[in-house]
């Protein structure tokens, strides 16, 4: 984030945003994975991998959030099978315009299974200026071996994963 031009005292902007996640996994080539996204260079938090899901609009349920999330992110239709986590996020920053923000991000993060009869390999980004720029299954093992940068969503379903491996069932 950047800096404002001038030195005078700035109050910030108070901003909450609820956002929708899903966790999806599979057993491939002998080694379990997670899909995850990559967020792209002109949106906050840029570089870093995080979980299928955004911003749930105004009015909408939770479970369907992350339904039209994640096939926005993956072009993969998935139903939510229960809430895995709740993860709140609170800095205080200033933003890409300069504006001082006091941000809390809230994030729902659900288990997710994909409907049947798709192509987990055909992945898409079908949603046009996306925040995401990528979408990959990685190796759950290997994600804490990499420089992948992960956010505070995909960090709580790592963390869930590797400590209980049978949490999906």
């Amino acid at each position: 984030m950047s800096e404002p031009s001038s030195s005078s005292e700035v109050t910030p902007v108070i901003r909450q945003r609820v956002g929708a996640y899903g966790v999806l996994t599979r057993e491939y080539a002998g080694a379990r994975q997670l899909l995850l996204t990559r967020i792209s260079p002109w949106d906050y938090g840029a570089g870093m991998w995080t979980l299928p899901g955004g911003g749930i609009d105004h009015g909408e349920h939770p479970d369907d959030g992350v339904r039209r999330e994640f096939e926005e992110e993956t072009s993969l239709r998935v139903h939510p099978v229960r809430p895995a986590v709740v993860t709140s996020l609170h800095v205080t920053d200033y933003n890409r315009a300069g504006v001082l923000e006091d941000f809390q991000g809230i994030g729902i993060v659900y288990f997710v299974e994909a409907e049947p009869g798709q192509d987990l390999d055909d992945l898409q980004i079908l949603e046009q200026d996306s925040s995401t720029d990528a979408v990959e299954w990685i190796n759950i093992d290997a994600l804490g071996k990499t420089d992948r940068v992960l956010t505070n969503v995909a960090k709580a379903a790592l963390t869930l994963l590797t400590a209980a491996p049978s949490a999906m069932r």
